[in-house]
């Protein structure tokens, strides 16, 4: 009879907790290269397809960032959101904050970050005052494609023989 009341017991605290956290999420992504877009498809540029995952999260610097969290419960349309961007610095300092609202047919919201310079950072999303999910993830330099690498050995090329006829 106590280990009953015990496990009751314990099942009764695991319920209050997880059913007061309240909002939680997963995190979306997408790259969108808009070096090939004009400023009018920029603007109306809308990436439907995101990849939902939290590991292993590595993006070139040269794209555009693209994100979505994805509430696990309807949020509340009037809510306070907000996405803030930190940059690991000797710590993470906070670079960008964002207020959203949530898209009620979705139950998430979206943005996107541009022109981040390679290092480490932490995105959190805050519903109501309190931070409810947070994603760390890099941003490195894009590998040069085969048509910059031999245009950089050509170069490298011409600037040794300029040095050896200057000489």
């Amino acid at each position: 009879m106590k280990i009953r009341f015990f496990y009751f017991t314990i099942f009764c605290y695991i319920f209050l907790f997880t059913s007061c956290l309240g909002m939680t999420g997963e995190f979306g992504w997408a790259i969108l290269d808009e070096s090939k877009l004009g400023s009018l498809e920029k603007k109306f540029s809308n990436v439907q397809e995101f990849t939902l995952t939290r590991e292993k999260l590595v993006f070139p610097s040269d794209k555009t960032l693209v994100y979505l969290y994805k509430f696990s419960k309807t949020p509340n349309p009037e809510a306070e959101i907000y996405v803030s961007l930190s940059r690991f610095q000797v710590g993470f300092n906070e670079i960008e904050v964002k207020r959203k609202r949530p898209e009620t047919s979705t139950s998430s919201i979206t943005g996107s970050f541009q022109e981040l310079i390679p290092g480490k950072y932490l995105m959190k999303v805050s519903y109501e005052g309190d931070v409810i999910d947070n994603v760390e993830f890099k941003v490195i330099e894009p590998e040069p494609q085969e048509e910059e690498k031999e245009q950089t050995s050509d170069d490298i090329g011409k600037f040794t023989k300029a040095r050896k006829n200057a000489n």
